[in-house]
């Protein structure tokens, strides 16, 4: 029998999981015991988990191991390609939900700085899934988005020439229910980045890039003081990995008043995590930009279709679910207050501020708890609103919420 090795916080793995494939669980705090690796054909992980020499004995029985992340930078993937490891991950899963915390950020931001939207620019870095998804909803709200990503144009100046006369690129859906199967082949021009320098001439700069410490497109504190002396920002927002800005020179353009605000919910060392740079965020949140049901679902969904394409077996079917729908009591709300009940980035920005000043050894695995105990929420398209809260507020349908006659649960 294959036995599965997977953190208990995946969701709804057992759904997804073939069913003769037998699951074991671990708890991603303790990490895995040697007993359960040394059972374990295949592994999944989420990013708390590293998995490298030291996690991984070399003479194990694993040979396929996924992340439910779109990046890899806690695998060592040189290390598991020297064992014959297969690799996967869950690139896209999360793009939408991570979308929906780059808006909200804004919004916020817009409200405290007294400027609409639709006199911002952003230069948004990375442009993949994540990326591409922030730079659409962004564009929906009345943000004009400038996409900046070489290593794509690259890749994708490379598959023109490699397929003759067009480019015929697969585009899964950044927020489809199962984003690796959602493909559809059309004829597109190649992808052009944006300049550097007009990215970083934008107003905002929200960064959607892996964790590179090395090569040609090297990410380690991309941000770094330079770039961030360009232009003046009215905010600055990281969603992807910690280590992709450096924290230390965003502090130092704050205090010098060229970067008005910035959001961080990645961390340079997380999970412990500045107290300092916490303390001047507008918003500091626990790596959890990228957390709802559907993106927890979606990750679930891809690593056990990646499995199972490696070990040559089908998926299980799936029942077809409705949308949820919620209802809020007051329809005198504000727009504020609408957005904080229905996506709680306020609740979890204060949530992380009950960590501040704790000594590292205690920050860390409570870091790590806030992020498996926070409550999933629902994507904003799978949640349905009175049709008299649209009229309130219509920046509502803008976000993609639903229109009930009801607006009941």
């Amino acid at each position: 029998m294959i036995t599965v090795l997977a953190d208990r916080h995946h969701y709804q793995l057992e759904r997804f999981l073939y069913p003769s494939l037998r699951l074991m669980q671990y708890d991603p705090i303790a990490g895995w015991t040697a007993d359960q690796v040394r059972e374990a054909d295949a592994l999944l992980v989420r990013t708390t988990n590293p998995v490298n020499s030291r996690t991984l004995p070399e003479k194990s029985r694993v040979r396929f191991v996924a992340t439910a992340s779109a990046g890899r930078d806690h695998l060592d993937e040189a290390w598991l390609k020297q064992l014959g490891i297969a690799v996967a991950d869950a690139k896209g899963s999360n793009a939408r939900s991570v979308a929906e915390y780059v808006a909200m950020a804004v919004l916020s931001a817009c409200e405290a700085l007294e400027i609409p939207p639709s006199e911002l620019t952003a230069g948004v870095v990375g442009a993949g899934f994540t990326g591409s998804a922030v730079a659409d909803l962004l564009e929906k709200i009345g943000v004009g988005c400038i996409r900046y990503d070489p290593p794509r144009e690259e890749r994708e100046l490379e598959g023109s020439r490699d397929s003759g006369s067009g480019s015929s690129l697969k585009q899964p859906s950044p927020a489809g229910p199962s984003l690796q199967q959602s493909v559809h082949h059309s004829f597109r021009p190649a992808f052009r980045s944006a300049s550097l320098e007009e990215a970083l001439g934008c107003d905002i700069l929200t960064l959607h890039v892996p964790l590179e410490h090395s090569g040609p497109h090297a990410t380690r504190h991309w941000l770094d003081r330079k770039k961030l002396a360009a232009s003046p920002k009215k905010i600055v927002l990281n969603a992807s990995r910690g280590g992709v800005m450096d924290e230390g020179a965003l502090l130092a353009a704050q205090q010098r008043g060229i970067v008005r605000m910035f959001a961080c919910d990645v961390w340079e060392n997380e999970p412990v995590f500045s107290d300092t740079t916490a303390n001047s965020a507008s918003l500091a949140t626990p790596h959890i930009a990228g957390y709802s049901i559907q993106a927890k679902r979606n990750a679930s969904e891809m690593m056990c279709t990646a499995l199972h394409r490696f070990l040559g077996l089908d998926n299980p079917e799936q029942a077809t679910e409705e949308p949820q729908h919620e209802a809020l009591p007051d329809r005198n709300m504000t727009l504020r207050d609408v957005l904080g009940r229905l996506h709680p980035v306020f609740s979890y920005d204060a949530s992380l501020r009950t960590l501040i000043g704790m000594p590292d050894g205690e920050k860390g695995p409570a870091f790590l708890r806030l992020r498996q105990d926070m409550p999933l929420r629902n994507e904003f398209p799978e949640i349905g609103l009175d049709l008299e809260m649209f009229d309130r507020h219509p920046i509502l349908n803008t976000l993609g919420f639903r229109a009930t006659q009801t607006g009941t649960s």
